[in-house]
């Protein structure tokens, strides 16, 4: 994927698109359970919400990396407005967009600060319904002690949670089994995660080989 490691997928980083890839690893994710509508479409409409953002050289293409279509711009330049336009289409169609080196980097930068706006918001909203938003810990990523908000976050998220969070030097994933032996269900799965994408705290799947599948 384009501004990663391709072991370590950042879940905060990646919104809808990443969890909606969670449910089918392996058949060991819980299904998602976030209150906001995602728009499934047509690689055609895809392409036509982008053209729509001014760009005159849009196309959809299998990428070979990601196996999954993303939609392809041959724009060799394109204005602040125009890819904040672009990166909202791609946000709620969950369609990557993928430009030309010359544009990429600055169509990157506004994507990745949008994209993870909008799931510090999403995350925020399925906290306060359950009414978990007000004892949300603070992760500092300077100042914090990352094992102590570590086991808040898990506190919060109830018993089932205890112990499935192992520290990475300023970036959380699952311990061990996790999520294949079933310990956490879908509400203590995703209240772990939104409350590390509110809270800021990096958090990411390490290798799908880490979760074999569910009996």
């Amino acid at each position: 994927m384009r501004t990663f490691d391709e072991n370590v997928t950042p879940i905060f980083m990646l919104g809808i698109s990443i969890k909606l890839m969670a449910t089918a690893m392996a058949g060991a994710i819980p299904a998602n359970p976030l209150d906001i509508h995602v728009e499934l479409v047509k690689p055609e409409v895809a392409v036509a919400q982008v053209a729509a953002c001014g760009m005159k050289n849009v196309r959809s293409k299998l990428d070979d990396t990601l196996q999954e279509d993303v939609i392809e711009v041959g724009d060799v330049s394109a204005s602040e407005e125009q890819l904040r336009c672009v990166a909202r289409a791609s946000l709620v169609s969950s369609y990557y967009v993928v430009f030309p080196l010359s544009v990429e980097r600055g169509y990157q930068t506004v994507y990745q600060r949008m994209s993870n706006e909008k799931d510090k918001a999403d995350a925020k909203a399925w906290l306060e319904k359950r009414g978990l938003l007000s004892r949300l810990p603070t992760y500092d990523p300077k100042h914090s002690d990352e094992v102590a908000f570590v086991r808040e976050l898990e506190a919060m998220c109830g018993p089932n949670a205890t112990g499935t969070i192992k520290t990475m030097h300023g970036m959380g994933t699952f311990e061990g089994d996790a999520v294949s032996s079933g310990k956490l269900n879908d509400g203590t799965f995703w209240c772990l995660i939104n409350g590390a994408a509110a809270s800021g705290y990096p958090f990411g799947f390490i290798g799908n080989e880490q979760y074999g599948e569910r009996p």
